[in-house]
């Protein structure tokens, strides 16, 4: 009988040999190593999940539910091998199909990697329909019921709001006679991945330990709980095909390999933890360049021209914003606008509004080095609208079923294709260069779907489409120092892969709504900070109180300002100026702090009504952000070791009996720096 132990940290993984429908296999239980693993009890599900083409299926009633646990997750052993960075296991059905399984561990995280490396020595083609990058089981000591589930729900300009809902309210409680799979499986289809939900899952059972999981999901994901004899199983990975009609041929002697999934237990600190331990391994990924580093402000005119930029404005602008703290300015869609037509039409030949920028675009990237900051650009290079010529070039355009995918107003760039390969070296490479730009905003306002023809299957040829749209960011970087913005209509290619390869993302398109510090709160527990860049959009006739919540919001993250700041009075502009001094002396705490507390009574984002208070701690000192929304309200935070050192806000707090306390009105807000006592 198979069976080995093996401990990381805090955490302890069994690998052990599982009767599952008669047959033998190997599952993985990872749990607190203060857990007492019974394994002639507990009975793990097979650790490689994975279907072909006609396989049989192992469980009662689980087809059109489930594609796990079919006849080809039967595996043994052949060899497996261990360190300090992790486990290695080599597993075969006797029958020519091989699994490479990977783990690494992560020390300073807590965090594991996980992937599967599938190769077919069976002498014939098989057909891959289902391989999950992750999978473990979990148990509890108090029944296999007794957990609940966290996701994150995201839709536009209300990305990643986390949920819970325990397991007898989702049906995962066993029947009578352990008949029938229990299942609940929830993903995104097509290319924008972040919408429906992003790609998380904890489960926390009544004793406090919290499992959590995260995957790589540049298309079509999906990931599963489910609930069968014992256990809990917890998988992630690519859509199989009865979800994202996903169906891969290998040959013999190739492999496939799986994108990456993460995972952690935590024994204590809740969903915060677990979220706190991906978003800092995460950050460890990141390779940005150095003019990264300090997490410079950034200065976008979208919200001050609604997508007419132009040299006159932006010299406005320039004139306007002199003497801050920014070290990005950024020109947004519409720099290619015809004269009579809306931005969003034109996107794909990228000729330059002459009209706009008589002296062309390179000018005023001139005139934004010129005042020490970056340059930045706009571009939505993946697809053509439909004012567009490009849009009339099918040879260039994605398919499905022989027919051009067709959004509302958008097709969609092959990128498969040699010829579209060379069309955006020319209007994309060849513009940055050309023109000087340090800085790409890629938008991409459109999903193609379930995906594309060019493969084996739609959801295939859809994997593909984004394998080379990753690439492209690769390609970017032939731009020497390039800073890579990663917006899809705000948050929704928000994903731990594309992020590994960008600076930053828009954290959501809630431009200026009463919304955004919880939207802002929501995006922090998936990305890191410094990644995260958040508008604060100022106006010409709004209250104190208001610009002080726009600036508040962004303290979340990477500061953007935009909105009305060529009238700015001396008095509005010392309260930007004392709020961007303020960030100046968190950035620390937001960069690399653990969030301690998320405290949100809001419902309705639309009309919200209520208060939150953000808290994250750094080596002594912590920032507090309130936000009220909709009411009055008083936030009482315990300054337990900590005193107050400073603050921005226009509200009035105090000290009393141990407590901070605010007195909060509706649609203001306060930051506040707590350090420790005797530091």
């Amino acid at each position: 009988m198979f069976f080995q132990k093996y401990v990381f940290g805090d955490t302890a993984l069994y690998f052990s040999e599982t009767t599952f429908a008669d047959r033998k296999s190997i599952g993985l239980t990872v749990l607190p190593k203060s857990r007492i693993f019974d394994s002639v009890k507990f009975q793990p599900d097979p650790l490689i999940q994975v279907a072909f083409t006609g396989d049989r299926s192992l469980l009662d009633y689980s087809r059109g539910i489930s594609m796990q646990n079919r006849e080809s997750t039967v595996l043994h052993v052949e060899k497996q091998t261990a360190d300090k960075s992790g486990v290695e296991t080599f597993l075969t059905d006797g029958a020519g199909n091989y699994y490479t399984h990977v783990l690494r561990y992560d020390e300073k995280t807590g965090v594991f990697t996980a992937t599967v490396d599938y190769e077919n020595r069976t002498g014939k083609t098989k057909t891959l329909e289902f391989l999950q990058s992750g999978c473990f089981s979990l148990v509890s000591a108090n029944g296999a019921d007794k957990f609940s589930l966290y996701r994150m729900t995201s839709a536009w300009s209300r990305e990643c709001k986390l949920k819970k809902e325990n397991f007898f309210d989702l049906g995962l409680e066993q029947s009578w006679a352990n008949y029938g799979l229990k299942s609940e499986k929830w993903g995104s289809v097509g290319s924008m991945p972040n919408r429906g939900y992003y790609p998380f899952a904890a489960i926390e059972d009544i004793d406090g330990v919290i499992w959590g999981m995260t995957v790589e999901a540049p298309f079509s994901w999906q990931m599963e709980v489910s609930l069968e004899r014992a256990g809990v199983m917890l998988t992630s990975g690519l859509a199989d095909f009865e979800t994202g009609h996903w169906r891969k041929e290998i040959k013999n002697g190739e492999h496939f390999l799986t994108h990456k999934a993460y995972f952690t237990v935590r024994e204590g600190g809740g969903v915060n933890a677990v979220c706190n331990a991906f978003v800092h391994h995460a950050d460890g990924r990141l390779k940005v360049p150095a003019s990264e580093e300090d997490m410079p402000v950034l200065f976008n005119e979208y919200c001050t021209t609604w997508g007419t930029p132009s040299e006159e404005s932006i010299d406005q602008i320039l004139n306007a914003i002199e003497g801050f703290p920014i070290g990005t300015f950024v020109i947004d869609c519409g720099w290619f606008k015809p004269k009579d037509d809306d931005w969003s039409l034109a996107g794909g030949d990228w000729i330059e509004n002459k009209g706009l920028f008589p002296h062309g675009v390179k000018a005023a990237a001139d005139k934004i080095k010129a005042r020490g900051m970056i340059p930045g650009i706009w571009f939505e290079f993946e697809v053509a609208a439909e004012k567009s010529e490009l849009f009339h070039r099918e040879k260039l355009l994605l398919k499905r079923d022989g027919e051009v995918i067709t959004g509302k107003n958008r097709r969609f760039l092959d990128l498969r294709k040699p010829e579209a390969d060379e069309y955006l070296r020319e209007w994309l490479l060849g513009f940055l260069k050309k023109n000087g730009f340090g800085y790409l905003k890629i938008d991409y306002n459109e999903a193609y779907g379930l995906g594309c023809d060019g493969a084996e299957s739609l959801g295939e040829g859809g994997r593909q489409l984004a394998e080379e749209s990753l690439k492209w960011l690769d390609k970017l970087k032939e731009v020497e120092g390039i800073v890579i913005e990663n917006c899809s209509s705000g948050g929704s290619r928000i994903e731990p892969l594309r992020m590994s390869k960008v600076s930053m993302c828009s954290f959501s398109d809630a431009h200026e709504c009463n919304e955004i510090p919880l939207v802002a709160a929501n995006v922090s527990r998936v990305i890191p900070a410094r990644q995260s860049q958040i508008w604060a959009v100022l106006r010409e006739q709004e209250s104190d109180s208001r610009t002080v919540y726009s600036l508040c919001a962004a303290f979340m993250g990477r500061i953007c300002l935009s909105g009305d700041v060529t009238n700015m009075t001396d008095e509005k502009r010392n309260l930007i100026l004392n709020g961007l001094n303020f960030y100046s002396e968190i950035k620390d705490i937001v960069r690399y702090g653990d969030i301690t507390q998320i405290d949100c009574n809001v419902t309705s984002y639309r009309a919200p009504v209520g208060r939150q208070i953000y808290q994250k701690e750094f080596n002594g000192r912590k920032l507090v952000l309130t936000h009220f929304l909709g009411t009055d309200d008083i936030a009482e935070i315990p300054l337990e070791d900590y005193r107050l050192d400073c603050a921005y806000t226009d509200l009035d707090y105090g000290e009393e009996d141990g407590v901070l306390r605010v007195y909060g009105k509706s649609y203001t807000a306060g930051a506040f720096l707590l350090v420790k006592q005797n530091i």
